[in-house]
């Protein structure tokens, strides 16, 4: 039984192998005449996937020892067998440096699913394979067949085999599918490799087995097995297809595989391989019943010889045109591919004079100047390249040497503005020996773009959670300080100069409070409700915020109206728009001052005037806010760069950014734009170069509601004293002063420094306390879990959270948690005081 030839066998190739292979078929096809098959054999694909296989080498290789004639031991011990020779080979051609593992077939197979091993030299292709491996192009495909004992009872047709042992040559083989197929219900006995099942079957243990006939011919050969015969006929439609196995998604290995495979089937070696070992056994085996059909055949076809030789001319005939027209379509497909494909390709063979193109995709054609058709067969230097282009490929391309390997590189195209990664194929010789090659071009400008902004967002993040952080301990340091300043008020209350100076601390305690919520609002960390907020002091705290940081040779004008009505807007969001116009003033500010002109003095000017609700046009296709009460223009502008029309088109898209690579994230006005279409409002841009840029941001006034109603008065005599607070507190300076504050007023407080300590004294049965105080952010348990634990245990008593930052979805889970109230850090000693009376104030009669 011979071998299917390689030729025509399915190929499962990755993607840059299907490319580089497409390109090279189309060029080759584009050279030969119309209506013609092109002359020699079309080159194998070239390896696939980047990089280079000499960091992976040596490929380590399982090889079975029990899988005759295909890989065993020989009697010295070493691993013999036609794939062993035959991926020796294929690794001699392709340049590849191979180590062996050998074991039986069960287990080389397992430790190939785990990762153990790269490749697999015999593997038969099957469905449930093809789920975790990838095949090359088989190298043998052998009909498959039953085989039974002669001496036994006989197995006249498969039904007979019902409830009997029948071997099966290893898990998600063909021969599993073959039973599932028809059905057969018997008992599986699986074995490792073809001469086990036939030893099984010979002996009487199994009554069947399904192998390959070749296969079982070269086994029954070896071992001298008299007692098995073929069962009925070879079962075409359960070819065995032995192949190559790599990993999935191991595309370079497959590559190399399959071309390594090609080479050896061109230059005959591949067939004086098949020769050294089944040579002998490949002879057709011929059944009775097989030579009664062949003699009527014969008969018929002498009977039929007269008919024959007419109809042979016909159908030679249909059969050319068959090919032409399966070669026709074939070209079509390569070349909707050649064309379509999202990369720039041309195919390149070394001339005298350079370079020559033999094609050209669509993709590739603006680069060259000309079209795909009038590149084709022209030199590269002779073409009018677009000039990034053509600096790129004299890098690029090798000079009086050949390319032996993939080569990649990614370059940037100055005058296109464009990031692209260049990778160079080496194809096989064409005529002449002249070397070709595969140039692929890929676009990588908005993936790069995209992860510069994920790279920028990460770092904002954590530059946010480091403010964030350093807010919370100034907040720390702030509480104790402002507590004391109150205490020394409270208790000399007599003493002028005495509140002058502690006036002054905490008027210092103050500003550093409106320090801290600045830094939080940066990262933030703020309450994100709307309320009612001046212009005048959103741009006040921006330019608080920066003026100290941005170059002083930059003059700030503040023209905002004092008596502007508050708006109704989310505070943090009014902010963010400021702070990204303001800081984008100041960007092309510092731009121009590397050349500043003469007499220039660098401006950042903010102002703001009201506008009446009727004189805005409606923005076409967006509904405007329920109640306007008329609107705000927001205006700042700076004597800068200025933009060309080109560029302001631009400036609001995510990503754009005139800026150098790493200097930009093209993300701030595209945030402004998006802050102020949400709030409803809307933003225009004047601009001229040279002189500067001016951004309007007309922002709704919208009806403040009225705010809750006040809690009612507490008593003239509040329930402070005698009462039993437990104080859990991680921060020893704010701890102590507290404690001291509400000491003094006669109430009783148990500190405990984290969380874990706190809910075990609460545990104390002995313990009872009227108040509970507790630090939002502590160690061990923080104040939301110790709130949702002491809610759990039944306690109904008040509970008080302290905390220097909490944004809006912290302080949704403190209200479902059954916080009483919240006390923002730093507080003095008045607004402490307070919450903690109002948290002892019994409920109204009827609440």
């Amino acid at each position: 039984m011979r071998a299917t030839p390689i030729a025509g066998l399915r190929v499962t190739p990755r993607l840059l192998a299907l490319v580089v292979s497409a390109a090279s078929l189309f060029a080759a096809v584009a050279r030969a005449a119309p209506g013609t098959p092109p002359a020699g054999d079309v080159p194998p694909p070239s390896p696939g996937g980047a990089g280079t296989l000499s960091e992976r080498e040596p490929l380590v290789a399982g090889c079975a020892t029990d899988s005759f004639p295909y890989s065993y031991l020989d009697a010295s011990g070493r691993c013999a067998g036609f794939s062993v020779d035959l991926l020796d080979a294929v690794a001699r051609v392709m340049n590849l440096r191979l180590t062996r593992v050998t074991a039986e077939s069960r287990v080389i197979q397992e430790r190939f699913r785990e990762g153990g091993l790269d490749l697999l030299q015999s593997f038969s292709q099957t469905t449930e394979r093809d789920a975790y491996a990838e095949f090359s192009v088989p190298y043998l495909t052998l009909q498959g067949a039953v085989f039974v004992r002669r001496s036994s009872t006989p197995v006249k047709t498969l039904a007979d085999l019902k409830g009997r042992r029948f071997a099966v040559i290893g898990m998600g083989s063909i021969g599993e599918q073959f039973l599932r197929d028809r059905h057969l219900q018997v008992e599986a006995v699986y074995v490792s490799g073809t001469e086990e099942a036939l030893r099984l079957v010979e002996g009487g243990d199994c009554a069947a087995t399904f192998g390959s006939l070749l296969t079982a011919l070269s086994a029954m050969e070896r071992r001298h097995l008299q007692d098995v015969r073929m069962f009925d006929q070879p079962l075409a439609e359960y070819d065995i297809r032995h192949c190559f196995a790599v990993h999935k998604g191991d595309a370079r290995i497959l590559a190399r595989l399959n071309e390594g495979l090609a080479i050896l089937q061109r230059s005959g070696e591949y067939n004086r391989i098949y020769d050294r070992w089944f040579g002998q056994v490949a002879a057709p085996v011929i059944s009775r019943q097989q030579a009664i059909t062949y003699g009527v055949v014969l008969l018929a076809a002498a009977f039929v010889a007269a008919l024959t030789g007419f109809l042979h001319q016909r159908a030679l005939r249909h059969r050319i045109a068959g090919q032409a027209a399966e070669l026709a379509s074939q070209q079509a497909v390569l070349r909707a591919l050649h064309d379509n494909i999202p990369f720039s390709i041309c195919v390149l063979e070394a001339a005298p004079g350079g370079y020559r193109v033999l094609s050209v995709n669509r993709q590739a054609a603006p680069f060259f100047g000309v079209t795909a058709e009038a590149a084709a067969g022209r030199l590269l230097r002779d073409l009018p390249l677009e000039r990034g282009w053509g600096r790129c490929l004299d890098q690029l391309l090798p000079s009086g040497r050949a390319i032996t390997e993939l080569v990649r590189e990614e370059v940037s195209l100055e005058t296109l503005h464009r990031r692209l990664v260049f990778t160079l194929v080496p194809l096989a010789a064409g005529p002449g020996d002249h070397a070709r090659l595969c140039l692929l071009a890929e676009d990588v400008t908005e993936r790069r773009s995209l992860d510069d902004e994920v790279a920028q967002s990460r770092k904002m993040r954590a530059v946010g959670e480091l403010v964030g952080g350093i807010a919370h301990e100034f907040n720390n340091l702030l509480t104790p300080i402002a507590l004391k300043a109150g205490q020394i008020r409270l208790e000399w209350p007599g003493d002028p100069r005495l509140h002058e100076e502690v006036g002054l601390i905490a008027s210092a305690v103050q500003r550093a409070a409106d320090l801290t919520r600045r830094l939080l609002t940066f990262g933030h960390k703020s309450d994100t409700r709307p309320e009612a907020v001046r212009l005048a002091a959103a741009v006040d705290g921006c330019f608080a915020l920066l003026r100290l940081t941005v170059d002083r040779r930059i003059s700030w004008v503040n023209e905002i109206p004092p008596d502007l009505p508050p708006l109704y807007l989310n505070p943090t969001n009014l902010n963010q728009i400021v702070l990204n116009l303001v800081l984008n003033a100041r960007d092309t500010l510092l731009e121009k001052l590397t050349a500043p002109p003469a007499d220039w003095t660098p401006v950042i000017c903010v102002q703001a005037a009201p506008i009446a609700p009727g004189t805005v046009t409606p923005f076409p296709g967006r509904k405007e806010p329920d109640r306007i009460l008329g609107w705000q223009r927001l205006t700042v502008r700076d004597n800068g760069l200025g933009m060309d029309p080109e560029v302001r088109e631009r400036i609001f898209e995510p990503f754009f950014t005139t800026k150098e690579v790493g200097k930009g994230t093209g993300l701030g006005l595209s945030i402004v734009w998006q802050l102020v279409h949400d709030c409803g409002g809307r933003i225009e841009v004047e601009s001229t170069p040279n002189q500067g840029s001016a951004f309007h941001v007309l922002l709704p006034v919208l009806p403040i509601p009225p705010p809750p109603p006040a809690p009612p008065k507490p008593p003239s005599r509040s329930p402070l004293g005698h009462a039993r607070i437990l104080l859990a507190e991680d921060e020893d300076l704010v701890a102590k002063t507290v404690t001291a504050a509400l000491s003094r007023i006669g109430c009783f407080v148990h500190h405990e420094p984290d969380g874990a300590k706190a809910w075990q004294n609460f545990q104390d049965p002995a313990n009872r306390y009227d108040l509970l105080v507790l630090d939002l952010n502590m160690p061990g348990i923080n104040g939301l879990d110790l709130t949702r634990r002491i809610r759990a245990a039944q306690f109904d008593g008040p509970i008080l959270i302290t905390s220097g930052r909490i944004d809006a979805e912290e302080m949704k889970e403190l209200t479902a948690a059954g916080v009483t109230a919240v006390l923002n850090k730093p507080f003095d000693i008045i607004a402490l005081q307070g919450v903690i009376r109002r948290c002892l104030q019994p409920p109204p009669a009827g609440a």
